[in-house]
């Protein structure tokens, strides 16, 4: 049974706020690192039995078919394929069936979400990275680096490069306000891949306007003030330190952010890709765990392929390149779109937890939701088709 998307857009907001606030501020990993494994348990059920409990009150209007799709390849063609780095047959099960409770119900609650209303969920997790430096700092392990409810600091730039890509949908000056603030809380994190997909994203926006070449004038200057204050700083830096070396030509200095670069820790893993290119080497042999002992492969696409075989990697290329079709064909009307598939895409290439990253996926299915209601206007049906 479907129901009018307008009917029920406002139908218990609470809940479909309490669903965001859980999944993209990452609050039941939060709550397991910072305070107890328990609690973390069962806020982490609650909030699938929420996703579910969601659909059954607002029912089915659509589905993410490209997810779906994915999910069943990858789980199925995986687990079956090798089962010698597979955990417990019991937990492998858990993470297949949270998968597609997330792209099920997570479809109903993006699609009943505005764009104010996302942008403002990415600020409140984005500033989750002061928190990180003021109330639950442990220098030991962030090593000046901050990451907020996400735990690690390129997760931390994702959420401000979605952040600073949706600041373009705002007026004028909350535009201004969003981007400064989303660009100086991913700089905090000394994410590589945060500053490279930032220049990237506002190059792409020069497009619009040449006008936004100063936001690039912006970002530089913020960087230089933490790059100034650091040598002030009795111990420094050493992320901060390696950036300065590589933009003043340091070689002695600049070696160290090469070290365990991302190319090195992929090439690990490229001879058990030719060898088993067709159905892949198995559930988590791409992991920590599996083939290539103790770092995993850090990147989503090589996974996929490296775990479910050449299935899976295929449907999901192909979505992403739809979603960069659609979202370049209303570029001049929504650029964030494209700005923000961009900025996901490229963090995709150094992350291998997706497919069990909660707030990625919403963000990604919120992308696609965003695309189908340009193609498809709401008033004109109940339904909106899914790629």
């Amino acid at each position: 049974m479907t129901h009018n998307l307008d009917e029920n857009k406002n139908r218990f907001p609470v809940l479909r706020y309490l669903i965001l606030a859980l999944f993209l501020w990452n609050l039941p990993a939060f709550i397991l690192t910072y305070m107890n494994g328990s609690i973390s348990s069962i806020i982490s059920y609650i909030s699938y039995a929420l996703l579910i409990l969601y659909v059954i009150i607002n029912g089915k209007s659509g589905n993410n078919k490209s997810m779906l799709l994915l999910g069943l390849s990858y789980f199925l063609i995986s687990g079956l394929v090798d089962q010698q780095y597979m955990p417990d047959f019991r937990f492998f099960l858990v993470i297949a069936i949270k998968f597609f409770i997330v792209i099920w119900g997570g479809y109903e609650v993006l699609k009943r979400t505005s764009k104010i209303e996302m942008w403002w969920f990415l600020m409140i997790g984005a500033l989750s990275i002061l928190g990180n430096m003021f109330l639950f700092n442990d220098p030991k392990a962030d090593y000046g680096r901050y990451s907020g409810f996400y735990l690690d600091p390129n997760n931390g730039g994702l959420i401000c490069l979605m952040g600073f890509s949706a600041s373009f949908l705002l007026p004028k000056v909350y535009k201004i306000i969003g981007k400064a603030a989303f660009t100086l809380l991913g700089l905090f994190t000394l994410s590589r891949t945060f500053v490279i997909t930032w220049i990237l994203i506002n190059v792409l926006s020069i497009k619009l306007s040449i006008k936004n070449i100063k936001m690039l004038a912006i970002g530089f200057g913020i960087l230089s003030s933490l790059l100034i204050y650091n040598e002030f700083l009795p111990v420094k830096n050493p992320r901060l330190e390696q950036i300065s070396a590589s933009l003043t030509g340091n070689e002695t200095k600049s070696k160290g952010i090469d070290k365990d670069s991302r190319w090195t820790t992929w090439s690990r893993y490229y001879d058990a890709l030719q060898n088993k290119p067709i159905f892949g080497n198995g559930y988590q042999s791409f992991l920590g765990s599996g083939i290539a002992p103790p770092v995993g492969v850090h990147n989503t696409y090589l996974l996929i392929w490296g775990e479910g075989g050449i299935i899976p990697i295929t449907i999901f290329l192909i979505y992403i390149i739809w979603l960069f079709i659609e979202s370049y064909k209303v570029f001049n009307d929504k650029p964030h779109l494209l700005m923000m598939i961009l900025g996901l895409s490229l963090f995709l290439m150094t992350n291998h937890n997706f497919l069990t990253s909660n707030y990625s996926l919403f963000i990604l299915m919120w992308i696609h939701v965003e695309l189908k209601k340009e193609s498809t206007p709401v008033e004109n049906s109940s339904i909106i088709n899914t790629a």
